[in-house]
């Protein structure tokens, strides 16, 4: 396993550095990676279409076709920060007859999750390399998302980069468009604070109903990421949230 560490404490964010991310989000600022429409270089390692692996600034038009035509097969659910892939690929195994798109920026780990999908003969999962931030509303058609899966964001605990941090009202507008009515936003952290901050950003979005613990139930069986096993064996605690889009 990859090896891992504890957080420096609690997450403590003031309204304005919110309000600062926010409006960075907005006009395009703090994409990982920056523009995906405007990367110069190809990546070497996005295999030869029509493998199931998008990337924004090398997809055909026939690759964007394929990936929407998935996307509107089956009911859908998206990983924003895939990491390794231990939970989608397992995730997508146990659920084939539902549609699973993942975001991951970290190249060593968009091909691990891209080598687990050809070896596992996985029809029902592709990832993409670019930020979600940046392409989930171009990708994704709106109003089709049931599940949007957050699972141990990184906090990024400096103001400086603060930027990064993916929960946002952006973010939320983001997630707004995609999920469908009824659809579940599914947030896990082991940061104390972070929980906390996404509540508060739920509670003036008017598209979703705040936390509803009830909801557990339906991901009791859910595979654990690489994060969470390692939360597992050192007893540190998970806090998890589902906000349901009203």
């Amino acid at each position: 396993m990859t090896r891992l560490r504890r957080g420096k404490g609690k997450l403590d964010v003031d309204l304005d550095e919110v309000r600062h991310v926010d409006a960075l989000h907005r006009a395009g600022h703090g994409l990982i990676g920056g523009d995906p429409y405007k990367r110069h270089a190809r990546n070497p390692l996005v295999p030869p279409e029509p493998a199931p692996w998008f990337c924004v600034a090398q997809a055909s038009p026939a690759h964007w076709r394929r990936l929407r035509r998935f996307l509107l097969e089956a009911p859908v659910e998206v990983e924003i920060g895939a990491g390794d892939g231990r939970f989608i690929l397992n995730w997508a195994e146990r659920h084939p007859n539902r549609h699973f798109l993942a975001f991951e920026i970290r190249p060593k780990h968009v091909k691990r999750i891209y080598s687990g999908i050809v070896e596992r003969g996985l029809d029902n999962l592709w990832v993409c390399d670019d930020d979600a931030r940046g392409v989930l509303l171009d990708i994704v058609p709106p109003g089709t998302v049931e599940v949007v899966h957050l699972l141990m964001p990184d906090p990024w605990w400096k103001k400086r980069q603060a930027r990064r941090r993916l929960v946002s009202p952006y973010m939320l507008d983001v997630l707004a468009t995609v999920l469908k009515p009824g659809g579940i936003f599914r947030f896990e952290t082991d940061v104390e604070g972070y929980p906390e901050l996404v509540d508060a950003l739920i509670a003036d979005h008017p598209a979703f109903a705040p936390h509803d613990p009830d909801l557990a139930e339906r991901f009791a069986d859910a595979p654990l990421t690489s994060r969470q096993l390692w939360c597992a064996e050192h007893g540190v605690p998970v806090q998890r949230r589902y906000y349901v889009r009203r």
